[in-house]
């Protein structure tokens, strides 16, 4: 009997609506105000369909009613029963999970609740009786309720619990840690060179951006998309270039801008830190003889907040040009030399021959 509730658990009320789960695999909604009774539009084969496997649970936000089943998430509209989205959590290799999306793609399953905040829902792959070792892949996935787009993953099916001011607690089986997880403090740095340059000279300004969270302080600050990665790898035992080490981390952003001593204001533009030493650069030909402050500012994201730091840079003037020595060419006598030499030996001859015929004579 398809109408048949499925279990007590998945039963809720909001909106002056009650929402009961039923084994037809799709949720029969009573309007309590005018006694209406309606069911939703149904869920997929084979997975949360006709029997309705799934968690034990039921989840109700921003006018939408939610089911956790063996191949998706599934968000209802509580007022016509439509479906707005489902999320699915494809497998990383074929026969990695028994579940399927129904067209062959290898999923991996839900079956327990959620915690909603933020416009966000948080949620861990799990099934009826987990067997150990876990299966590989299964995580704990951040969706945008409005969308039902995966914002992040974690590959470490936590469970999620508490949260406040910002932050959120995550319990992990695995290890038997309390995650929690937000904004982290960061901490920026900028040096250049220590003494006056000459005007027209290069110069190297550099610095970090590092985390300055309890867990993992002056560690590299990365992007929000590489955020999963760098988390895995620093607590979660992964390897930094990913499972299949394909993944590269990214650094973030870093705006340096030069204050002269006038308030005039160069903007030296915007580098990208490195992702795994927190390591930016940035080389600088200063455009007038003066002395310089420099600012590097990380305006902070999702995952961290905000840092800046100062340095200087004294351009000094440029260096004068004196006009080149002038060394005269030495003059070559080799030629008169050898001339000279010829002319004695040849009188050296004559003189000797000249004493000969003397002697003949006499």
């Amino acid at each position: 009997m398809p109408d048949i509730s499925y279990h007590p658990s998945p039963i809720g009320i909001d909106h002056g609506m009650v929402a009961a789960w039923a084994s037809g695999g799709y949720y029969t909604i009573f309007d309590c105000r005018t006694g209406a009774i309606f069911n939703t539009e149904g869920t997929d084969y084979p997975w949360s369909s006709a029997g309705g496997f799934g968690a034990y649970a039921w989840a109700s936000a921003y006018g939408m009613v939610f089911r956790f089943a063996y191949n998706y998430v599934y968000a209802f509209n509580w007022t016509d029963g439509k479906i707005v989205w489902k999320y699915e959590a494809p497998a990383y290799a074929p026969f990695e999970s028994p579940y399927n999306d129904g067209n062959g793609t290898a999923v991996y399953s839900f079956n327990q609740g959620c915690t909603i905040a933020d416009g966000k829902m948080y949620i861990a792959n799990t099934e009826h009786t987990p067997t150990y070792p876990l299966t590989r892949g299964w995580g704990v996935h951040c969706i945008d309720i409005f969308t039902g787009k995966l914002i992040w993953k974690l590959d470490n099916p936590m469970s999620p619990g508490g949260m406040e001011d910002g932050y959120m607690c995550f319990g992990n089986s695995w290890d038997g840690t309390m995650y929690v997880m937000g904004k982290g403090q960061t901490k920026t740095t900028v040096t250049a060179p220590d003494v006056a340059v000459s005007l027209g000279s290069s110069v190297v300004i550099k610095g970090t951006v590092l985390d300055q969270s309890p867990a993992e302080p002056d560690t590299a600050c990365v992007s929000k998309d590489s955020m999963d990665q760098q988390m895995e790898y620093l607590h979660l035992g992964q390897p930094i270039g990913g499972i299949w080490n394909n993944v590269t981390v990214i650094g973030v952003p870093v705006s340096l801008t030069a204050i002269g001593e006038n308030g005039t204001v160069v903007d030296l533009g915007t580098v990208t830190s490195d992702g795994y030493s927190g390591v930016f650069s940035k080389v600088w030909t200063p455009p007038n003889q003066d002395n310089y402050k420099i600012l590097a500012n990380f305006v902070g994201d999702d995952s961290y907040w905000s840092s800046m730091s100062t340095t200087a840079v004294s351009v000094g003037p440029a260096p004068t040009h004196e006009p080149p020595v002038t060394i005269p060419t030495p003059v070559d006598n080799t030629n008169l030399i050898y001339y000279t030499l010829a002319a004695v030996i040849v009188a050296i001859i004559i003189g000797i021959v000249a004493v000969l015929l003397a002697l003949r004579k006499h």
